[in-house]
């Protein structure tokens, strides 16, 4: 090949240390020197693209953890009870005003001294027990004690225990505290404060979970659409520079904006899990959503010379759904199915239309007993070394909001077959809008 051809040529090994800095967080955006043709710049736009949206749906997550942070600390410093929490070494590590006023304290003057500073010499042995076997049995502690001021003076408090992990995985104890000269006022404040704080904690949580969700499902469909990108660029590196390279160029930049549209429709998916996902249906081909979704995936199996065989409808095959999701089921399933079968299989995919659809996805592998009533769940792989567990977890889900389900069965002698059930009619119920 000439040198004004190699100029030309897209590097299928740049492309792909590309792509894994964007998976990977660690992207750099190409310098415009290193482009040396129209066909390169329009691939890297699309990767640019794709990488500065993911930073923007990762930073509005980050953006909402900050806020619940921030709201929950507004309650903490702000409540009419005294709050203090404690390490494993009896050891304050926080304490909030009314804690300090309560006891007559500054907070730095708490801070990283024992707990036993407030409790009369007489108790100090008993509550220090009491501290080790909370820790250590992690059960709900409440009851009424005396305590002592700085100034000496006595008080009456009830006390209620937690147990929580903090975000640096140590255990920690949060006591929460109230002067009970007034005891039903006391322990309504307590009781509020304890259900309010309950409550962010575990908006906190769950907008974490969220964004780990979110990334994990992000780079697992960044996998399929990426081997057409890296097959392309092979392909490139192989063949002239001619209209047929030209063609491959456009295919290539067609996974690329595949990728970007799955990036913006990841949160598609926790709308699903939280049963607030529209579904907006049109009428599809449902031969074509599968043809696609084959297309998409039968290079997994190329080295091992496994293949993929669809045996199409031949009878009017209209079904409501959202393509991009519909081919992301039946990617995922068809992928799962080639991972899962040996060197030379057929996967056969098979259409049937009765009162609804069935798809039939076989392979001769057989899912192991100890996942199979786990299968549908998050995380649960088996015998991929890289594989996240998300794939078939997602498939439901989309399923679900079709209206649909999905089935298996497995045996030695059958192998799998996977069934997909859609009706011929998108569902119109709450949650979901044709």
């Amino acid at each position: 090949m000439g040198d004004d051809q190699k100029s030309n040529s897209i590097d299928r090994v740049e492309i792909m240390r590309l792509l894994n800095q964007v998976v990977n967080d660690d992207y750099t955006e190409p310098a415009l020197e290193q482009v040396h043709s129209a066909e390169e710049r329009e691939l890297y736009d699309a990767i640019n693209r794709l990488y500065y949206e993911k930073r923007r749906i990762l930073s509005d997550f980050d953006a909402n953890l900050r806020r619940s942070e921030r709201r929950l600390r507004d309650i903490i410093e702000s409540t009419p009870v005294g709050i203090c929490v404690t390490n494993q070494n009896h050891i304050y590590e926080y304490v909030n005003p009314t804690y300090c006023r309560l006891y007559g304290y500054e907070p730095h003057e708490l801070t990283g001294q024992s707990f036993t500073i407030v409790v009369p010499e007489a108790y100090r042995e008993q509550l220090t027990q009491l501290h080790d076997e909370f820790m250590g049995r992690r059960y709900e502690l409440r009851g009424e004690w005396k305590v002592i001021r700085k100034d000496g003076r006595e008080l009456d408090i009830i006390a209620e225990a937690a147990y929580i992990v903090d975000v640096d995985g140590e255990p920690k104890k949060v006591t929460f505290v109230v002067d009970i000269t007034n005891q039903k006022s006391a322990e309504r404040k307590l009781r509020e404060t304890v259900d309010k704080l309950n409550s962010q904690i575990a908006e906190r949580r769950r907008i974490e979970k969220v964004k780990n969700q979110v990334e994990r499902i992000i780079r697992h469909d960044l996998r399929n659409p990426l081997n057409g990108i890296i097959v392309m660029a092979q392909l490139l590196e192989r063949t002239e520079l001619s209209d047929e390279q030209k063609e491959l160029v456009s295919i290539i930049l067609q996974s690329g904006n595949k990728l970007n549209e799955m990036l913006n429709t990841s949160l598609d998916i926790v709308q699903m899990e939280e049963g607030r996902y529209v579904l907006k249906a049109d009428e599809l081909s449902l031969n074509e959503v599968l043809s696609a979704a084959v297309a998409e995936v039968r290079n997994v199996g190329e080295s091992d010379n496994i293949t993929v065989d669809l045996n199409e409808l031949n009878v009017p095959d209209t079904v409501q759904g959202e393509t991009l999701h519909l081919e992301n089921l039946f990617s995922n399933l068809i992928r799962n199915a080639i991972e899962a079968s040996r060197p030379g299989d057929v996967v056969t995919v098979r259409v049937q239309k009765d009162d609804e659809y069935t798809v039939d996805i076989h392979n001769n592998g057989v899912i192991p007993e100890d996942i199979r009533d786990r299968f549908f769940d998050q995380y649960v792989t088996s015998g991929k070394p890289d594989g996240s567990g998300i794939g078939t977890y997602v498939a439901k889900l989309i399923a679900s909001v079709h209206g649909g389900t999905i089935e298996f069965t497995s045996s030695e002698s059958e192998g799998t077959h996977l069934f997909v059930r859609l009706p011929l009619q998108a569902p119109e119920q709450h949650g979901i809008q044709v």
